[in-house]
């Protein structure tokens, strides 16, 4: 039992190791090489709190040179592509433009120096020493070398496709996943709207962005749409927000629209919002004779993986009796039975 113990326990540590598997960095790029370089924690960031809302699995802080040159670069990778475009909003400050980033999915701006752009599930940070005439180009190279995985996790979020394009301001655009999300790292983006009303704690997510209306004598208006899991939720949020000062709301299935500001061009955003549920028709199981086909075959494919599973059974309990004989014969000896006593009576 002492040797079945050692081979358990480095099973279990090989299966820890590949589990502990080294977490993607930053390549270099553009002849910028890495120099200092370190990985941080959520926990050790100041924004750790509205970073763990948009899912934030670890930040990287590294130092480039070329030359005499030197950048600084902060990655930080989270659990999907949707939570590096949150954080993107989050951390874009209004006066930011946008700059080609050759990536049709990815988001980038930047202002003066500072650039943020998303690739995949990463959201970096790139601090210039200064600007040249290839600092665009350079950026396109190192997203280019940002491949990101494949599979559910570069899905971004839809409630962005929901906000009117007539009149929109991109750089105003902030989505929320939590209480920290809405209040923004400069401020709260729309201290309008209270986040203990949202719901964050059902799960809600909110997307605001500023519209340019002339009629409005402010000349901008505020829109948020937030999403709930339910149009229940919605209906009930909605009675909670109707005592909101100068919020005009409506709900289309379970989203919930609101402006801050009053007359027709805030009536004109909300009836622009509407909610589109995706309908997934299942072809109908056939019965009768036209399923006889493929009852047989899901038969002999049962019988099949049944047969499959009781020979690799077989052959690892054979061969762990025939190893186990091997490498403790006295334990697993055994002799051989005793002749049976015969009493010849006749």
């Amino acid at each position: 039992m002492k040797y079945l113990r050692s081979l358990a326990t480095v099973l279990a540590a090989l299966v820890m190791a590949a589990a502990a598997a080294p977490p993607p960095r930053l390549p270099d790029f553009a002849g910028w090489q890495k120099g200092q370089s370190a990985i941080l924690a959520p926990a050790a960031l100041p924004e750790r709190v509205a970073l763990a809302e948009y899912g934030l699995q670890f930040a990287e802080q590294d130092t480039y040179q070329r030359g005499d040159r030197k950048i600084a670069v902060t990655g930080f990778r989270f659990a999907d592509a949707a939570g590096a475009y949150g954080a993107f909003t989050f951390f874009r400050p209004e006066e930011f433009h946008p700059f080609d980033l050759a990536q049709p999915r990815e988001q980038a701006a930047s202002g003066n120096t500072l650039i943020l752009f998303t690739r995949g599930q990463w959201l970096v940070r790139v601090q210039m020493d200064q600007l040249t005439a290839m600092t665009a180009s350079e950026m396109r190279q190192f997203a280019a070398a940002l491949a990101p995985t494949a599979g559910n996790e570069l899905a971004l979020p839809s409630l962005p496709l929901y906000l009117p394009r007539q009149g929109l301001l991109p750089s105003t655009v902030r989505l929320a996943e939590g209480p920290a999300g809405l209040g923004g790292p400069n401020g709260g983006i729309a201290p309008w709207l209270p986040a203990g009303e949202v719901g964050f704690d059902h799960s809600a997510e909110v997307i605001v962005a500023g519209y340019n209306v002339p009629l409005h004598e402010s000349g901008s208006v505020q829109l948020a749409v937030i999403s709930y899991p339910t149009p229940l939720m919605a209906r009930t949020r909605l009675a909670a927000m109707s005592h909101l000062e100068g919020v005009a709301a409506r709900r289309s299935g379970p989203l919930l629209v609101l402006t801050h500001a009053a007359g027709n061009d805030a009536a004109s955003l909300l009836d622009q919002v509407n909610y589109d549920a995706d309908i997934t028709l299942v072809p109908p199981t056939p019965v009768g004779i036209d399923a006889l086909p493929s009852l047989i075959l899901s038969i002999l494919l049962f019988c099949g993986v049944l047969i499959a599973v009781a020979i690799v059974v077989g052959l690892l309990t054979g061969g762990a009796r025939v190893l186990l004989m091997r490498v403790l014969p006295q334990r697993f000896h055994r002799p051989p039975p005793e002749p049976l006593i015969r009493l010849h009576l006749k």
